[in-house]
């Protein structure tokens, strides 16, 4: 199935940060409650045609900041050869590079970040970072590049007037699209967030991303998205079971989700 287009009708919801009185959340319902997974290994088609079995880590990871960088590197210290297939490559030659435009990122090799285990690797194929976090009874969240693990959950910031001579801060909690790589998002061979294959979890995305959304919000501000996206489904669960298409309409469902028809 084709990936579907990136521009759609989307349900959003704004609060106030419980613990920020100078911010608000704007979250996107339509992704958050979409049953969007990660496929990789279960039929990703990477966004590299030629190098499926990457997935979206061709390129390697860009570094969000100084501190995200820090942390990169203590747990790559922390890698051994029996996780890591490129130990030595890393070790000799680093792994970190700089790209076109100075950024730093980690180092592509052979065809992917050097992060990745690839071909069957005895220790388990993916991000080695990963299996880092997994054998040492973390949360990945805390091993991995910033990108790595918010993907493709997206953060951003933005300044709103309010109208009265103050500004505040808008966090805005939404869908990773093509459009979160920059242009070059839109040459990438496929890319999962809005492809039907993906869109195919028994949990919505909220649920299954609670460590990351914790991360990316707060505890309490993540406790009140819960309770609106629960509130939506429980909304568009009803809107199915009556056909209440005008309804359904308005919940704005993520065109990638499956899609039951109404009854009526």
């Amino acid at each position: 199935m084709p990936e579907k287009k990136l521009d759609f009708p989307r349900h959003w919801v704004e609060f106030a940060d419980p613990e920020d009185p100078t911010n608000i959340f704007r979250c996107d319902l339509t992704w958050l409650t979409s049953r969007w997974t990660c496929i990789w290994g279960q039929g990703c088609k990477g966004i590299d045609k030629d190098s499926p079995d990457v997935g979206c880590c061709t390129y390697g990871a860009h570094m969000a900041d100084k501190d995200d960088e820090k942390k990169t590197r203590n747990f790559a210290k922390q890698l051994t050869p029996d996780i890591w297939q490129n130990y030595e490559e890393g070790r000799k030659n680093g792994f970190m590079e700089r790209d076109d435009d100075g950024d730093k990122k980690t180092r592509a090799f052979q065809g992917a970040c050097i992060f990745h285990n690839r071909n069957g690797f005895e220790g388990g194929d993916g991000c080695a970072l990963h299996i880092l976090a997994l054998r040492e009874g973390k949360n990945p969240v805390e091993t991995k590049p910033w990108v790595c693990w918010q993907l493709p959950i997206r953060r951003t910031f933005e300044e709103q007037d309010r109208g009265d001579g103050t500004n505040i801060d808008v966090v805005v909690i939404g869908e990773y699209s093509r459009r979160g790589w920059g242009p070059g998002g839109k040459d990438l061979d496929w890319y999962c967030s809005t492809a039907t294959e993906a869109h195919i979890a028994s949990k919505a995305v909220y649920e299954s991303y609670e460590a990351e959304l914790v991360e990316l919000m707060g505890a309490k501000a993540y406790g009140i998205l819960k309770e609106h996206c629960q509130a939506r489904e429980v909304t568009l669960a009803a809107a199915r079971n009556t056909g209440d298409r005008k309804l359904l309409k308005v919940l704005a469902v993520h065109p990638a989700d499956p899609k039951p028809e109404p009854r009526n």
